[in-house]
């Protein structure tokens, strides 16, 4: 028993707000008029069939400077470890050739945030201008958004281990509760009918933190206090 309470949680201040979660679909992130990217005269692209807004590759290399979109796949090898995952992804890109044919090639794409972080690490004289021309298109994104987040990722984890315990301490009185009625206590009714009574709850919490959370990745090698993960997505409590 004393296994379940050995997880101490202290989560980490990501300062990162859950308004990321664009490829959950939770916000629209066409909000922002995909034709309103234009950085001193850079016109930028957004990808198309993609969810939330995107930039490949060579419109960031070009909004920062970089001649070659080499620049930028070698900073983000650089600091891979930085980017989190739901940040940039690889997607396919079809091209037209000039006889009519098309090719298909692997292109890699950048959330805004991404691109922010990206431009962080970037030492090219226009990098400072378009760091804050990024947060000025997401802050109008939060701004005009209705359904704009209230959590931050550090509130969220504190309320998945909540969650967490509060599922573990409904299993403690389960396994108590035999004893207390064999003893006849007066709580045992109490130990009966809580973790009963507070099961529907539960899994309807567990669904919404999950929602709210699929934007933060996590597997079996993860050690940070996002493992509370591994335990929100399971089956539903019976």
């Amino acid at each position: 028993m004393s296994s379940r309470n050995n997880e101490a949680p202290q989560c980490a201040n990501t300062n990162r707000a859950s308004i990321e979660n664009n490829l959950a679909g939770n916000i629209d992130m066409n909000i922002v008029a995909k034709t309103d990217f234009n950085f001193h005269g850079v016109m930028l692209t957004p990808v198309n069939n993609v969810p939330g807004i995107w930039l490949t590759s060579a419109d960031v290399a070009k909004a920062l400077g970089y001649k070659s979109t080499k620049s930028i796949s070698n900073l983000f090898s650089q600091y891979e470890d930085e980017f989190s995952q739901g940040m940039t992804m690889v997607i396919e890109s079809v091209t037209n050739g000039i006889n009519g044919s098309s090719r298909r090639m692997k292109v890699r794409v950048f959330s805004l945030r991404s691109a922010h972080l990206i431009a962080m690490f970037a030492r090219t004289p226009v990098a400072k201008e378009f760091r804050r021309w990024v947060l000025d298109i997401l802050d109008r994104e939060v701004t005009q958004s209705p359904i704009a987040k209230q959590f931050t990722d550090e509130e969220l984890c504190q309320l998945c281990w909540l969650w967490r315990h509060a599922t573990g301490m409904a299993g403690y009185m389960m396994d108590v509760e035999p004893i207390l009625t064999a003893a006849e206590h007066r709580l045992a009714p109490a130990y009966v009918s809580y973790p009963k009574d507070t099961i529907f709850n539960r899994n309807k919490v567990r669904r919404m933190l999950e929602r709210e959370t699929m934007h933060i990745g996590v597997d079996h090698r993860t050690e940070d206090n996002w493992r509370v993960l591994r335990n929100l997505r399971i089956p539903e409590l019976h």
